[in-house]
């Protein structure tokens, strides 16, 4: 086993949700284990479960004091997380656009005893498309400026914005003064998919509903579409490889802490729109690191039949030590779409993967090689593809 294996697993023992194992052996690498926690944002929470477990004392001093300065730093910056999302609730009310609050604080609140022990990144809004462009607008208005980003090509939400004031990152991730960018999206995840079949949740509007979140009524998506976005949120980073522990916990956490999910209504769902590969990937996984329940029998014999075998099987061999393992920092080349290949379910689908590969949309590539003119893009594909296939080549020799 792997020195990096053995600290995941020290992580992710302490947060199962049946009986965690708070046993701190003798022969941690603590900075490591620190390292990776901060990088699958679960510090905070690992303090917090520690302390209540009365084993901190087996830490070294010099780790859980930054163990402790990491839990601390973020309830600050969970305070202004918290009052960014009334004041953005309170531009997009009075600008006269409706949202859904995506993943973050109401998650934070619901499957956290304390909203610290949860890092949030950004806030998410679900919008009408007729509005999104007024509610743009208006946080702009409001003093939010476009982030400088390398996503403009993404169609699923407008382009990210943020109050930076000239803030510039140390490169600590519980920083409380950290920028929050905010995205509205017009859509849970990108129609067509890497290529893939995957096509837009239904009745996403129709059966959402209002709860209290930060002390404000807001509205949310019902309890089953977000087992179905938090699944898919998470499946994505798998496949693009940037997994991070603290996306699965949030699925393993609401699926254990919501009572009476419609199973049916979930499957059929996914299916509807082609996730159900990736609910499939995202629940065996929370079940396997976290030990959250699956669905009733026959709902999960569904959805092992939604996966393909060849996806199915890398998850059973190897997505358990993938997913512990996993570095956003170091993605493995290649790899993202041997997984979307192994996701494919049809020959069609596996033609939309390598058309993805080979043509990606011209908006991405006049920001991968900072075009201004978008009549030029044809030019560029030849170079892409050129690109792509080194790449990969160079990472299948390296694999072999």
């Amino acid at each position: 086993m792997t020195a990096l294996l053995a600290a995941a697993q020290l992580i992710t023992t302490s947060l199962r949700l049946d009986a965690p194992n708070v046993n701190l052996p003798g022969d941690v690498d603590w900075p490591a284990l620190l390292t990776h926690a901060d990088a699958h944002s679960l510090t905070p929470l690992l303090f917090a479960t520690w302390r209540e477990a009365d084993v901190l004392d087996q830490v070294p001093r010099e780790s859980r004091e930054r163990l402790a300065k990491a839990l601390r730093d973020n309830a600050l910056r969970q305070a202004n997380v918290r009052a960014e999302l009334l004041e953005i609730d309170s531009i997009l009310d009075a600008a006269g656009v409706s949202h859904i609050v995506l993943k973050g604080w109401p998650l934070a609140e619901r499957l956290y005893a304390d909203p610290a022990q949860r890092v949030i990144y950004d806030h998410d809004f679900l919008v009408p498309a007729d509005k999104a462009e007024m509610g743009h607008q208006a946080l702009l208005d409001a003093g939010f400026r476009r982030l400088p980003s390398k996503d403009e090509w993404i169609e699923k939400h407008l382009p990210s914005v943020w109050r930076n004031d000239g803030y510039q990152w140390n490169g600590y991730l519980f920083d409380p003064h950290y920028p929050r960018p905010v995205e509205l999206h017009l859509s849970l995840w990108e129609t067509d998919w890497r290529g893939l079949g995957v096509r837009p949740l239904s009745d996403v509007w129709a059966d959402g509903h209002t709860v209290l979140v930060a002390g404000r009524p807001m509205q949310m998506l019902s309890h089953e579409n977000t087992v179905i976005h938090l699944s898919m949120h998470f499946a994505g980073h798998l496949i693009e490889r940037e997994a991070r522990l603290n996306q699965l916990l949030d699925l393993a956490r609401f699926v254990h802490q919501v009572p009476d999910l419609n199973w049916g209504v979930i499957n059929g769902r996914a299916a509807t729109a082609g996730v159900g590969r990736f609910l499939f990937a995202s629940l065996f996984l929370a079940h396997e690191i976290f030990e959250s329940p699956l669905p009733p029998a026959l709902a999960w014999k569904e959805l092992e039949r939604e996966a393909p075998p060849a996806f199915r099987e890398w998850l059973i061999e190897n997505g358990v030590e993938d997913v512990l393992t996993s570095n956003y920092r170091q993605r493995s080349k290649g790899q993202d779409y041997q997984l979307t290949f192994l996701a494919a379910r049809s020959i069609f689908e596996r033609l939309g993967i390598v058309r993805f590969a080979a043509l990606p949309p011209a908006g991405q590539l006049m920001v991968k090689y900072n075009l201004r003119h978008r009549w030029l893009t044809p030019l560029l594909y030849p170079r892409h593809l050129a690109e792509r296939l080194g790449t990969y080549g160079r990472a299948l020799l390296t694999k072999n």
